[in-house]
């Protein structure tokens, strides 16, 4: 104890301290030439003697490191630029990636106690939705001891305000649903529950920020104005704030309570039927309860529930609970994106480091000198080498501060190109920060420790190692510009091939007839209705119903295994003529009868992977009760998602009089798709005033989903790209270097007769090998890795040679420009005046 306070004595008073024993030492200087003592000793030696007695040395010559470090940099400003900016855009691309990640799946919600949010959704063995039916919510609500409070979020069709023709996004919510994310309104105010919870309660609505810059011109006298939603009258209660943080990753135009959906859909039995599941669940924990305390709370609720309602609880089933105080992604492939992302951002790293570890071993050369003197005035060889690491930290200080500006600048232009919520902030919180130092000290390790090494030991092997960096980064740029060029033509594919169905003249209809309220009969009356007129309408050719729409973003699938091998199936429940309609050839035998049951027609996939040589008609799917005879096989349509996977197949049954109410209607037409549009929702609401259906043109859909592989593969490119760019500014840089020092040598050769291309032939052969290691190596990686992509290429072989030679051509290109403008510059010496001043 008393050693640790006596050196923090001196770090306190170390100034003073300093002082004291310079003049000490001057004095005992000058006492020992009066006695006529000449050899009083070194005076730096003994100084470093003293501060080893009082323990603070390392302090000093870390000090000292640095500010040598400094000036070493300063006296190189083109390396010191160089390799801060390789670093910045190599660190930079990784704490983007890594702040993005950060926004979606670490950062609370900006709301009261987020930790304490939680999402429940339900799941089985064989099961798992995020939605439950509003009855079972009430009950758990009632019941459950270790939620302080719940919140449910429940989807709307998009409604029609007063007469406009383009439809508003809206959610029905609990009424306190605002409270609980502890906002204010920026005009008048938001729901309550002692206001807005009950059917009796005037009806409200609450608008979004944008929705009322847009639709009512920032008017704040809109605060207790009637508007009219489907036709129905709602008060305007008040306008949510500009950076609202809501729940899910929903961001409506309008909330409503939910105790007025029967208000809105006066035939809906949605609040009353426990097997109707439409709502999202949250829920804050009670004080000191954890989420494993109330998911077995819950189980046993669950049980209740399945006691007195057995059709509403599935076989093993229980509340899931989780996290929910995080902005929530619900695409199903953001993971596999991400884990993408994450790789590809990493190899841009490792090109960044390399190009690094190159230029500094380049520079390596002329450094011989310096280090030579060091050591012979008795610098030690891990001295030299701290010496070396503390250039390499400051280097990746430098490029990690400006990796966190760039970072901050691609956050912000990527926040607003995808209109995200307005209170996600580009700035960088600690976790970014730690990140960002951790990224640093790893670069730092990659691109300074060889280098060090070799400079310290005063090795002669630099030329090897500096090929071996080139090589690497090479290779991790094949890589790169490999995936980019297959994610791009996997992107032109799916732009320009049929997917399997005629969707360019087709529009799907949904009346939403289940949230009113309508019963199988009486559904199928509407649809009856609903078919006949719109057949005979102008420009309409086909007509006919679909229980899961193509590219509707609602999907049903189970596994099936054949041979070893998990196949998933996309079931779906579709009318006799839906084939006819979609577009989608037959291959063999027929469609479905009027009501046919236990019958069913398999795509042409399922069939060949099923009863490889054998003829699938005949043959059963299923078993017991659930045995179903093959009537038809069609040919493979993508009507689910865009993309080419070998095991998701298809299978298409009867409806039964159970799926009637939730029936979409296909329309296919000739002509302008909008006038189909009016007239199916003239056609509807001359049948059910209530009924504003929504149209959907799949020609539109069908590019919105195509565009999630866009913006893979414009991600992908872009980061190539960079790859690409930063390996040639290294590439550059290092042959710059190479070319300074061997300008006597090139001197020399241009004197002694030797001809532009020999020389320009020994300055470039010894990058040949490390360029071709590189490419093959580089190819042979993205090849093996690109399986891993198989979901997003659509029609293209992962081992296409037409995205790898494209590839191949953009990184070789790159590298003779990076390499040969250096070069060239050599052939332009003045051999003259290099001569005379050597």
């Amino acid at each position: 104890m008393g050693e640790f306070i006596r050196r923090i004595h001196y770090l306190i008073n170390r100034r003073r301290l300093d002082a004291e024993l310079q003049n000490d030492m001057e004095f005992h200087r000058e006492m020992a030439k009066r006695a006529g003592q000449t050899n009083f000793g070194n005076t730096l030696r003994l100084r470093e003697q003293a501060y080893e007695a009082w323990g603070w040395t390392w302090l000093d010559r870390l000090l000292q490191d640095l500010r040598y470090g400094v000036r070493i940099l300063a006296r190189a400003p083109g390396f010191t630029l160089t390799a801060t900016l390789v670093l910045a855009i190599g660190i930079g691309v990784n704490v983007s990636a890594f702040s993005l990640f950060n926004m979606v799946s670490l950062k609370w919600l900006p709301v009261p106690q987020p930790e304490r949010i939680v999402r429940l959704q339900r799941s089985s063995p064989s099961n798992f939705t995020s939605e439950m039916s509003y009855p079972s919510f009430h009950f758990y609500e009632e019941h459950a001891k270790t939620l302080s409070s719940a919140i449910a979020v429940m989807g709307i069709p998009p409604l029609q305000v007063e007469n406009d023709v383009q439809l508003t996004k809206a959610s029905f919510v609990t009424a306190n649903y605002f409270t609980e994310l502890g906002t204010n309104a920026a005009y008048g105010r938001l729901l309550a529950p002692s206001s807005d919870g009950s059917a009796a309660s005037t009806p409200a609505v609450v608008l979004s920020y944008g929705f009322w810059q847009r639709r009512f011109g920032n008017d704040p006298g809109i605060v207790g104005r009637v508007i009219h939603l489907n036709g129905k009258p709602f008060t305007v209660i008040g306008v949510a704030p500009y950076a609202l943080a809501t729940l899910g990753a929903e961001d409506p135009d309008l909330w409503l309570p939910i105790a007025q959906q029967p208000y809105l859909f006066t035939k809906s039995t949605v609040l009353s039927d426990w097997t109707n599941s439409s709502l999202h669940m949250w829920a804050r924990l009670a004080p000191g309860v954890s989420a494993k305390a109330a998911e077995g709370e819950l189980r046993t609720l669950t049980n209740q529930i399945r006691i007195q309602h057995p059709n509403a609880v599935w076989d093993g089933e229980y509340l899931q609970v989780s996290a929910g105080g995080h902005l929530q992604v619900t695409q199903p492939q953001m993971y596999q994106v991400a884990a993408m992302v994450g790789v590809l951002t990493l190899l841009i790293l490792v090109v960044a480091c390399a190009n690094v570890g190159g230029l500094m071993l380049a520079r390596a050369v002329t450094r011989q000198h310096e280090v030579g003197i060091r050591i012979a005035i008795g610098a030690g060889r891990w001295r030299i080498f701290r010496q070396l690491c503390t250039e390499s930290l400051l280097l990746g200080g430098l490029g990690s501060v400006a990796a966190l500006g760039l970072a901050w600048a691609v956050l912000k232009v990527t926040l607003t190109e995808l209109d995200a919520p307005k209170w996600l902030s580009p700035m960088p919180d600690w976790r970014v920060i730690v990140f960002t130092v951790g990224m640093a000290c790893m670069a730092t390790l990659c691109f300074g420790l060889l280098p060090a090494l070799q400079i310290a030991r005063q090795k002669q092997q630099k030329t090897m190692a500096r090929q071996i960096l080139v090589a690497a980064q090479i290779a991790a740029s094949a890589v790169l510009l490999s995936v980019a060029a297959l994610l791009v033509h996997a992107t032109e594919h799916a732009l320009y091939t049929n997917p399997g169905f005629a969707y360019q003249h087709l529009d799907w209809v949904d009346p939403q007839l289940s949230r009113h309220g309508y019963k199988p009969a009486a559904a199928q009356a509407f649809f009856n209705q609903m078919q006949t007129r719109l057949e005979s309408t102008a420009g309409v050719s086909s007509v006919s119903l679909v229980r899961l729409p193509p590219l509707g973003h609602v999907t049903s699938t189970s596994g099936t295994d054949v041979g070893g091998k998990m196949l998933t199936v996309y079931p779906n429940w579709v009318s006799p003529g839906f084939f006819g309609t979609m577009g989608i050839p037959f291959l063999m035998g027929r469609t479905f009868y009027q009501g046919e049951k236990h019958a069913v027609i398999v795509s042409e996939s399922f069939a060949r992977q099923k009863w490889p040589g054998r003829n699938p008609l005949g043959q059963t799917v299923g078993e017991g009760a659930d045995k179903n005879v093959v009537i038809g096989v069609v040919a493979d349509a993508r009507a689910n998602q865009p993309n080419d996977d070998d095991d998701a197949v298809d299978e298409y049954w009867s409806p039964s009089s159970d799926d009637v109410s939730d029936m979409v209607l296909i329309v296919r037409f000739v002509g302008d798709p909008k006038s189909v549009g009016i007239a199916a929702k003239t056609i509807a609401r001359s049948i059910d005033g209530e009924i504003f259906p929504e149209v959907q043109q799949l020609r539109t859909l069908y590019k919105d989903n195509v565009s999630v592989i866009e913006d893979i593969a414009a991600i992908a490119t872009l980061i190539g790209l960079v790859a690409g760019t930063v390996a040639g500014i290294g590439l550059l840089g290092i042959v710059g270097v190479v070319v300074t020092q061997r300008t006597k040598e090139i001197a020399i050769r241009m004197a002694l007769g030797a001809q532009p291309l020999s020389v320009l032939i020994a300055v470039l052969k010894q990058f040949l090998w490390p360029l071709v290691v590189g490419v093959v190596a580089g190819t042979a990686l993205a090849a093996f890795g690109s399986r891993l992509l198989r979901i997003g290429l659509y029609g293209v072989n992962n081992l296409d040679p037409v995205s790898y030679a494209a590839a191949m051509a953009i990184l070789i290109g790159i590298a003779a420009l990076s390499m040969l403008a250096p070069s060239i510059r050599t052939l332009r010496l003045d051999i003259a005046a290099i001569l005379h001043h050597e």
